[in-house]
């Protein structure tokens, strides 16, 4: 059902930026947000509310007449009234339309992430049970989603946040995975004209057996730059003008990424699964991000509408191309690590 502002015309070429408000209104940063990201992008903003009214009953099993039910609908209407002129105040002469969806929370809201250009959702700021409830919605869909979903936290309430330099995040993951995040997140930071932090996250190799055999943290250490200039590379030839910063650091990383993104004006994590069955959780990193972080989190999926770009490749050996990317990048760096090490590292 379409509600107030409703203008969006069916055979639009662009999908819309669409942003998921609640009964309560409380998503206001969200739609400011999403307003300014249409205006950005040139595309529409379709604002959505799914409408679940309960039909109450009385002690002997009478369902109450439709005022109640009429009532919750005008409320309702009125919540996305108010969200349209929100979003005209940040940008004016962007289209808006408003539509009150049936179904779900999670159904309505992932079939909307289907056709949507990106999908904001607002996080309350709730503490305890509640707001462990409230954020496992935008987790939920975020693990779900065919396309980019971006939650904003509230505002903080009479705090003022520390300075921070403007700057877009990205957390860099193993393998070839985290490509459609690198990608959202260098057209991010064009967009915006800051520059793109990119960090990965190393830790030592554990031993592998009872003699406490491992590599050298010197050829873990080495992998992890392999890996982050291999994720950057071929971005970095699309987008000259992006200023990159690379970020290599030792530890865990959830923790590395949450502490880095502190002040960020966007977040940009994948969403670390692989196909339906992972895909009903989040990875490690995303989660903690969404559950701790105070910026804008993109959480990006592996079926992203922005591919990576295909850099120029050179005939590779005959042995090496059914090699995954990460194994031929680990004996590389192995090969390395022998030459510097001597026979410390041969076995």
């Amino acid at each position: 059902m379409n509600g107030p502002g409703a203008g969006a015309s069916p055979g639009r070429a662009r999908p819309p930026v669409v942003v998921g408000i609640d009964a309560a209104g409380s998503a206001g940063a969200a739609v400011e947000w999403a307003a300014a990201e249409s205006a950005t992008r040139g595309c529409g903003l379709r604002i959505v509310h799914v409408f679940r009214p309960s039909l109450p009953a009385d002690p002997y099993g009478v369902v109450a007449p439709m005022d109640s039910y009429l009532a919750a609908h005008a409320a309702a209407d009125a919540v996305l009234a108010e969200s349209v002129e929100r979003a005209r105040t940040v940008a004016s002469d962007i289209e808006v339309s408003a539509h009150l969806l049936g179904g779900t929370t999670l159904g309505a809201l992932l079939a909307e992430a289907g056709r949507a250009r990106l999908l904001v959702l607002g996080s309350r700021g709730l503490c305890g049970l509640r707001a462990l409830l409230a954020r496992s919605v935008s987790a939920q869909v975020a693990a779900h989603a065919s396309g980019p979903v971006v939650v904003i936290p509230p505002p903080a309430d009479g705090v003022r946040p520390a300075w921070s330099p403007p700057r877009v995040v990205v957390g860099v993951g193993n393998g070839g995975s985290c490509a459609p995040a690198v990608g959202f997140a260098f057209r991010a930071a064009r967009q915006r004209g800051i520059p793109l932090v990119a960090v990965h996250a190393w830790t030592p190799d554990v031993p592998a057996d009872l003699e406490a055999v491992h590599a050298p943290a010197s050829v873990a250490e080495a992998v992890g730059r392999r890996t982050l200039e291999r994720a950057l590379q071929p971005w970095r030839a699309s987008f000259p003008d992006v200023e990159v910063v690379a970020e290599l650091v030792r530890g865990e990383p959830a923790r590395t990424v949450g502490a880095r993104s502190r002040g960020a004006a966007l977040v940009v994590v994948g969403s670390g699964h692989r196909g339906h069955v992972r895909a009903a959780v989040l990875g490690s990193v995303s989660r903690s991000v969404l559950q701790h972080g105070g910026s804008p989190v993109a959480v990006v999926g592996d079926v992203g509408r922005d591919p990576a770009p295909t850099p120029p490749s050179r005939e590779a050996p005959q042995g090496n191309r059914a090699a995954p990317s990460w194994v031929r990048a680990t004996g590389s760096v192995l090969r390395e690590a022998r030459h510097a090490f001597g026979r410390r590292a041969s076995p």
